[in-house]
């Protein structure tokens, strides 16, 4: 990525703040971080909640086997616009809010994910609706599939581990701002 697009995407994120929750994108040191639990060559689908801009999502399609899926849920129409530009057959990318995914899993005729990789800036969102895209999420999980979402603070660790049955903390310095990586095991 050249510097100018990293200009460009900033620009875009600081103007979209409200749904993205950051002024920049993550780090390839966070995204390294919040996908190295997930075993891809078993995995067949994958849920990605508020990919932004689509930098995590692109990491997934580049670690994810060719018959695997990606359904990404991005509120945010000008983002939704850009992921659909990445052109990946397996990269499903849904115009809805996160607590939808039960709706969508349906129509895809899908009966639970492998993996749930969330970028939402949970701390901006409504405390009722954060309980919801929670357990949303938990509930079309498989048994032993991984909730992997990165903050920027820990006001959400609190709604996180009573939810499931481990959860692992992680910190990384080298992002911008830096950020906590919750592992959640159903």
């Amino acid at each position: 990525m050249t510097a100018q697009q990293k200009f460009r995407d900033s620009i875009e994120l600081i103007k979209s703040f409200k749904t993205s929750g950051t002024i920049t994108p993550s780090s390839p040191r966070l995204i390294r971080r919040l996908l190295g639990s997930i075993e891809f060559e078993s995995a067949n689908c994958i849920v990605e909640l508020g990919p932004g801009n689509g930098c995590v999502t692109k990491a997934l399609l580049a670690k994810m086997s060719p018959g695997s899926t990606l359904i990404s849920f991005e509120l945010n129409t000008d983002f939704v616009n850009e992921l659909v530009l990445i052109g990946d057959s397996r990269l499903h990318v849904v115009n809805a809010c996160a607590s939808s995914i039960r709706e969508v899993l349906d129509e895809l005729g899908i009966e639970q994910v492998d993996h749930i990789v969330s970028s939402l800036p949970l701390a901006l969102i409504d405390d009722d609706v954060v309980k919801t895209i929670l357990h949303s999420a938990k509930s079309n999980l498989r048994e032993g599939g991984r909730f992997l979402q990165y903050q920027y603070s820990l006001k959400n660790y609190g709604d996180v581990k009573p939810m499931f049955s481990d959860v692992t903390l992680r910190f990384t310095l080298r992002n911008m701002p830096p950020a906590f990586v919750y592992d959640c095991v159903k």
